[in-house]
């Protein structure tokens, strides 16, 4: 993508600091006529760059966002399916298991939350009255 971005700069320049002024060059004089073409030219280019300048990051904004809440609802559906049936199952599970961060816990509340329920499970484990 760098090197694409280098490349269409450099084009781009040549085309508006040298090859486009440069075709202006073998006109004489322009007559009202040509003059509205040359801006009625100017204008299209310049609305059909600012179009996609806009449109462009926002369908790319959109997409991703779109792909984001399937991630999420996928996530929430796994979640969901790995949750104790009851209340026994829930405290047997936190005192055998202490999570960790992973790549799949990126959300920085979502690794706190994973923290502070390793603390209370310690917390509980160290509490708990030994028979």
């Amino acid at each position: 993508a760098k090197i694409t971005a280098y490349v269409a700069a450099v084009l781009f320049t040549l085309l508006f600091v040298c090859i486009w002024p440069g075709s202006m060059l073998s006109v004489d004089i322009l007559d009202l006529s040509g003059f509205n073409v040359w801006t009625t030219m100017s204008r299209g280019w310049a609305f059909v760059a600012a179009a996609f300048i806009i449109i462009v990051p926002m369908y790319q904004e959109v997409k991703g966002i779109l792909k984001q809440l399937e991630k999420n609802k996928e996530d929430k559906i796994t979640r969901e399916e790995n949750q104790p049936l009851c209340k026994n199952a829930l405290s047997e599970s936190l005192s055998n298991h202490t999570y960790t961060a992973t790549s799949h816990h990126t959300k920085k509340t979502e690794f706190i939350f994973q923290r502070l329920v390793n603390m209370l499970t310690r917390v509980l484990r160290i509490s708990k009255p030994t028979n």
